[in-house]
């Protein structure tokens, strides 16, 4: 009886006996290739669920006989991130390439959206079925956007959102909860403290031509002083901002000069902006060690001050997951061939410290 079966050993040729149609028939439905009523349809499904039976994936590759293109797009810097991201990139893209899938990863500098475009267009030009973005203000994203969406690409964003488009999923981080997250940190940090005093570093561009869908600083500011005004309301913030544009002063030499001002006169810092390598070596220069001091992102110099007690925690998104998880992302969208809106991935913060360090390495083993 069919009930008293398993899946294993079940074929497509077993139900095409069974059911007594032609094994094209059976194929034609699991392929998605070929009309079939909808009445047999149904037989068929139901029937192939009534005996467990699982679609063997690599002959389903044969039949199909193509091979899927993805290309994923991001800016180069900062450089220690979007490494991790193409690591994880290349991880997914190890897992399923026996599956005939090509994943081609393309970082394009920042404010250079004709290449962009052109990279874009030629990808689809190739035959590309999916794509993955970062809307990111330094590109023009309406008219990336509308490229692939003309095209009829299915596509996410990751890491930066952009919530009113058509895109598929986003893969990446609550920033907000970032902000909070370093918050609770710092408040509990300096609760049992006489001097309660955080400086914090947000960060401002002033030479994008575009507008930013999702701004990310902004975000984990408002997270940081939300939690700051709800639960620690004896603790004193100053917000200080870094400014990128053509009329702002280096902005090295602006971070340099506000924690110089601050050495003698905060207990805590919060470092928002993506200049990891500029915030340490200040941090260095006027000595900082015994004062709470946070950060978001990691990479070999941050390891190193977090061993010398220059840094106090990083805050960690986990970016090697967040480029797994794009790649398997979209091979589900073309794998279903439905195109339907995924539900979005919000990748935890995660605080690193000198003494669990060795975290780190669980990312790299996914």
């Amino acid at each position: 009886m069919a009930g008293e079966r398993s899946g294993i050993g079940i074929t497509q040729k077993t139900i095409a006996r069974d059911l007594k149609i032609s094994l094209i028939t059976v194929s034609r439905v699991f392929n998605n290739s070929g009309y079939v009523s909808k009445e047999l349809r149904k037989r068929i499904l139901s029937y192939a669920q009534e005996v467990a039976y699982k679609p063997n994936r690599a002959s389903q590759v044969l039949v199909r006989n193509t091979i899927r293109t993805i290309a994923v797009f991001s800016s180069p810097l900062p450089e220690y991130f979007w490494n991790d991201i193409k690591r994880g990139i290349h991880q997914a893209w190890e897992q399923i390439k026996a599956f005939n899938y090509e994943v081609h990863y393309h970082q394009i500098p920042e404010f250079n959206t004709q290449k962009y475009c052109a990279l874009l267009s030629e990808e689809i030009r190739n035959g590309l079925d999916a794509a993955a973005f970062v809307c990111k203000d330094t590109f023009d994203m309406n008219l990336i956007i509308d490229i692939v969406e003309k095209a009829g690409i299915p596509y996410l964003f990751f890491n930066v959102d952009a919530p009113g488009t058509g895109r598929l999923c986003y893969i990446g981080s609550d920033y907000r909860c970032g902000g909070r997250l370093a918050a609770n940190f710092i408040g509990k940090s300096l609760s049992m403290k006489l001097s309660k005093r955080v400086l914090i570093m947000g960060f401002m561009r002033k030479d994008s031509m575009y507008t930013a869908m999702q701004d990310i600083n902004a975000e984990r500011l408002a997270g940081f002083l939300s939690v700051m005004r709800e639960q620690y309301p004896d603790i004193s913030c100053a917000v200080e901002y870094v400014n990128s544009g053509p009329k702002e002063l280096d902005i090295e030499f602006q971070i340099f000069r506000i924690l110089k001002k601050y050495r003698m006169k905060t207990d805590a810092v919060y470092f928002i902006p993506a200049y990891n390598d500029t915030y340490l070596r200040a941090l260095k220069e006027y000595d900082y060690r015994g004062l709470i001091t946070l950060q978001h992102d990691i990479d070999d110099s941050a390891i190193d001050c977090l061993a010398s007690n220059i840094l106090t925690a990083v805050v960690y998104q986990n970016p090697v997951l967040q480029g797994y998880l794009v790649v398997r992302t979209l091979e589900k969208i073309l794998e279903s061939k439905t195109g339907k809106q995924q539900e979005d991935i919000k990748i935890a913060h995660t605080l690193i410290f000198r003494e669990n360090i060795d975290f780190l390495q669980n990312h790299y083993l996914i």
